[in-house]
């Protein structure tokens, strides 16, 4: 970690205090919360350890930190002692600055669990951590992905679908697949408070919920996507090297995200309760959380491998995005079910044709088939036509329309009206339409 990755200088005391409930939460702690900011017995912040352990915490944004400091946190261990009596009591003192050698030797002559971390202690939590700060607040940095297919494999994906497109074996394809990594937070959190009244308790509220943001705009994940990736738990890995300069960064710190999402919690969880007060009258209470009732159980930042292949079939080009998870793909962008004329859209690739002649790939109301060999698929744009009577056959080649045409000229006449089947039927239906008046008639 370098000298400007604990830049802490302009933090004043509550907001060190922010900062280093940030850095607990990493470090495993939960359930953590804020002690008032006046009068908190020395109690910046109450935690539970893995084991249960209940944590104080005392911060000290200071230069120095003397051995009254380490007197305090040991009385507010004690009465913390009245309240869980069953539970092991730890303390942990984190300044800024340093410890002078009473306040050492006093935590080593006391029989209590206390750890003292120092400004360099703090600095190599921070790095065995990972944690970045600057300006006081917590940046995200990272090179943690989901686990992702490697190139071969999202070529292959490419090539496996574009082998469902009839005709494809007439056209050689190449693909390029390049990755791209796209930042995201993943917030989860839960709500405890009850509301009161003069009556006393009206309303007790519990909730789980998460929250999933792009860390480039803020904005939500969309909803689709943010299942693709965290409906159950995830394995992550590392970005490849050759593959870095592919990340687009993160454009908050995790102190802009909290604070974006603590206000949308607070509203999504407000709510209003009836009650009925001493005088037998109904009333309504409005139950809103407190910034200090929610508790950000765990964030991540992580990055979203999204594969942006780019096929190429004679001088048509196509492209196909889709975000990998280990084995699986979400589709985001899929050019090969898109009509190259009328660009609709289309749900399977055995619904679509190639075109050998340009290499459009065409929906089944823009293609033809080779009316001579009964199989060559070809776009609108390039058949070749020829028109009998009335009814317009097609053909991939020129050579085949002139075949087909030579075979035409020599048929008879009536083998002519059977081959156009538009003057067939219409023929059959003047015969039909004439044996009807003749009887009704005649």
């Amino acid at each position: 970690m370098d000298k400007e990755s604990l830049d802490i200088g302009t933090l004043d005391g509550y907001q060190f205090e922010d900062l280093v409930t940030k850095i607990l939460k990493k470090r495993g702690y939960r359930e953590l919360r804020s002690a008032p900011r006046s009068g908190d017995l020395g109690k910046d912040i109450i935690m539970t350890g893995p084991a249960g352990e209940v944590i104080i915490v005392e911060c000290k944004h200071q230069h120095f930190v003397g051995r009254p400091i380490v007197q305090k946190l040991q009385g507010a261990m004690s009465h913390e002692r009245t309240l869980h009596i069953n539970k092991p009591i730890k303390g942990i003192i984190v300044t800024s600055g340093k410890f002078s050698d009473e306040a050492i030797e006093y935590r080593k002559q006391i029989q209590e669990e206390i750890e003292l971390i120092d400004g360099k202690g703090l600095k190599e939590l921070c790095k065995q951590l990972d944690i970045h700060i600057l300006n006081g607040k917590v940046q995200i940095i990272t090179n943690k992905c989901f686990k992702y297919i490697n190139e071969i494999r999202a070529k292959k994906i490419s090539f496996d679908a574009y082998s469902k497109i009839y005709g494809h074996e007439r056209n050689k394809i190449s693909v390029k697949a390049i990755p791209e990594f796209i930042p995201v937070c993943y917030l989860a959190h839960q709500i405890n408070f009850d509301t009161y009244t003069s009556i006393g308790r009206v309303d007790r509220y519990s909730a789980k919920d998460r929250l999933i943001l792009e860390g480039e705009t803020g904005h939500d994940v969309d909803e689709k996507l943010a299942d693709f990736f965290f409906s159950k738990d995830f394995v992550d890995t590392e970005i490849e090297k050759k593959y870095t300069r592919n990340k687009i960064p993160f454009e908050f710190t995790e102190n802009d995200i909290e604070e974006q999402v603590l206000g949308r919690i607070i509203k999504a969880h407000a709510h209003s309760v009836h009650y009925r007060g001493a005088n037998n009258v109904t009333y309504t209470k409005s139950c809103i959380p407190k910034k200090s009732d929610i508790d950000l159980t765990q964030f991540v930042s992580i990055y979203l491998p999204v594969w942006k292949n780019r096929a190429k079939i004679q001088q048509m080009e196509y492209a196909q995005n889709f975000y990998s998870k280990e084995e699986s793909v979400l589709f985001v962008k899929d050019e090969f079910k898109i009509c190259k004329i009328c660009e609709r859209s289309e749900d399977k690739y055995e619904e679509m044709s190639v075109c050998p002649e340009c290499g459009r790939i065409v929906c089944n109301t823009h293609v033809k088939i080779d009316y001579l060999d009964k199989t060559t698929p070809i776009c609108t744009i390039h058949a070749q036509s020829f028109k009998l009577f009335l009814q317009n056959k097609y053909f991939a080649t020129k050579e085949n329309r002139s075949k087909y045409k030579e075979v035409w000229e020599s048929m008879n006449f009536f083998k002519k009206i059977y081959e156009d089947k538009i003057v067939l039927g219409l023929s059959v239906l003047g015969i039909v339409l004439l044996i009807w008046f003749l009887a009704h008639y005649l």
